[in-house]
């Protein structure tokens, strides 16, 4: 028999049965998101790839460059985009070699930089999240603002109650109208 509890005004089952139903659901949702991010993610590599020469993860930097217009340090846009400083080094050099960023040396620490958008890179960024908008609602097309909302805290909940995003801070959270 399966009972239900309530916890911090949560539905949490209890005994056996309803931790193997809890395992299911919850590997449906992980599936689902993965299957959902493997959809959009594909198609928006392929279009700024076609369009801007730029993967998704050059998009990111670009993305966090055009907020931060005074540059951020190579270890500040690594925390951001929760990658390591080796990855960004990377994006950081073959976006400089396509002229979309600049670099300059950090004021207080000659060994550190910081990376900054040219006058390229932002003309290029406004073109490309052009493009990223479209493509996203396309995705999203089916599914109602409601929906899309609904969606949203549901797994802004999910990424906050993991305790991961209280320190980073939530990625959507940066996103302006």
């Amino acid at each position: 028999m399966r009972t239900d509890n309530k916890i911090n005004g949560q539905l949490n089952d209890a005994g056996s049965e309803g931790k193997v139903q809890r395992h299911v659901v919850e590997t449906r949702l992980w599936l689902q998101i993965l299957n959902v991010h493997r959809v959009i993610y594909t198609d928006l590599n392929t279009a700024l790839a076609d369009q801007f020469g730029l993967s998704v993860p050059k998009f990111d930097v670009l993305s966090h460059l055009y907020r931060y217009p005074e540059g951020l340090a190579l270890g500040e846009l690594s925390r951001k985009l929760r990658v390591s400083n080796g990855n960004v080094s990377g994006l950081i050099a073959r976006l400089g070699k396509d002229g979309l960023l600049g670099k300059e040396n950090a004021q207080t620490d000659r060994r550190s930089f910081r990376a900054y958008l040219t006058e390229h890179g932002r003309a290029t960024f406004e073109a490309a999240l052009a493009v990223h908008r479209e493509v996203v609602s396309r995705a999203m097309a089916s599914q109602s603002s409601a929906q899309i909302d609904m969606l949203t805290e549901g797994l802004r909940s999910l990424s906050t109650g993991s305790g991961r995003d209280k320190q980073s801070g939530d990625i959507a959270d940066d996103i302006k109208d």
